[in-house]
């Protein structure tokens, strides 16, 4: 749902004049934010919110609209696992411009995730996954407010999820998936499924009570990856089709339907089945 900015009419028309006096979208942004002590990425949302795009969304004016663009802005996102997808994840989503993003992720890098890990390179080696995608965040979008978590998807305490609108599971064990289906039950938040494996992939969105990850996955504790590998091409599609299926699901645009879909990059066969 999309989240009401305190005094918003009231700090629109200070944005306004702003924008009139200065000539700069992004100088009035700025200053409005430093000025009234308020987050950029609410100073970002109020300037959509006039119709007024910054220049960093510009290219997304055509899909999302100011209003689109203004409620990711609004938007809080959980992405559980800063790996293979969850890298591609991050990435997309402060592009588009989700404001705020929790990243969990106990592990650090190591020289096995260089092959397809977006965050990994030679210098993060013995990172935490946390810091190099905190660290990344700044770079490409300063008003992301991004809040890491190095610990185990099932250390979190219950607070964390406050005020999450979308979970993306970027995980690679099937208890741990299983236990974010059950926070996104417990706290009523959907979840983007997505899961790899050699030149196979699956997306699905798990919606609060559907189960859909126990149907999927039944009595397996482990998944394919472990014997089909994790090349790079792979967890890099999968991640921009979960992406697609969060912008839509943050957007309205998503009906409430229980469907996996599964890619095979092999035979570039792409299958919908419902469960």
């Amino acid at each position: 749902m999309p989240k009401i900015i305190k005094n918003e009419e009231h700090l629109s028309q200070i944005l306004e004049q702003l924008i009139e006096t200065t000539g700069e979208v992004e100088i009035a942004i700025e200053t409005l934010a430093v000025d009234h002590g308020i987050p950029k990425r609410v100073a970002e949302a109020l300037a959509c919110g006039l119709n007024i795009f910054p220049k960093r969304y510009k290219a997304n004016a055509g899909t999302l609209g100011s209003k689109g663009q203004k409620r990711l802005l609004q938007s809080k996102v959980l992405v559980a696992g800063l790996g293979g997808l969850g890298g591609h994840v991050v990435e997309q989503l402060v592009r588009c411009g989700v404001g705020e993003l929790v990243g969990v992720d106990a592990d650090n890098f190591d020289e096995t995730n260089l092959n397809r890990q977006l965050y990994s390179d030679i210098n993060s080696i013995g990172l935490s996954k946390t810091e190099a995608a905190r660290n990344r965040v700044a770079k490409i979008n300063d008003a992301v407010e991004f809040y890491p978590f190095t610990r185990k998807l099932e250390d979190l305490e219950g607070n964390t999820y406050d005020g999450v609108d979308l979970i993306f599971d970027c995980l690679d064990t099937i208890p741990s998936r299983l236990h974010l289906q059950e926070m996104g039950e417990r706290y009523s938040i959907p979840l983007v499924h997505g899961a790899i494996g050699g030149w196979f992939g699956q997306v699905a969105v798990v919606w609060p009570g559907s189960k859909l990850l126990s149907n999927i996955y039944g009595t397996k504790r482990e998944g394919i990856e472990k014997t089909l590998g994790n090349p790079p091409f792979t967890p890099a599609l999968i991640a921009t089709l979960m992406v697609s299926e969060g912008i839509k699901l943050l957007l309205g645009k998503k009906k409430r339907e229980n469907t996996v879909f599964f890619a095979d990059l092999l035979s570039n066969q792409w299958q919908n089945i419902t469960l």
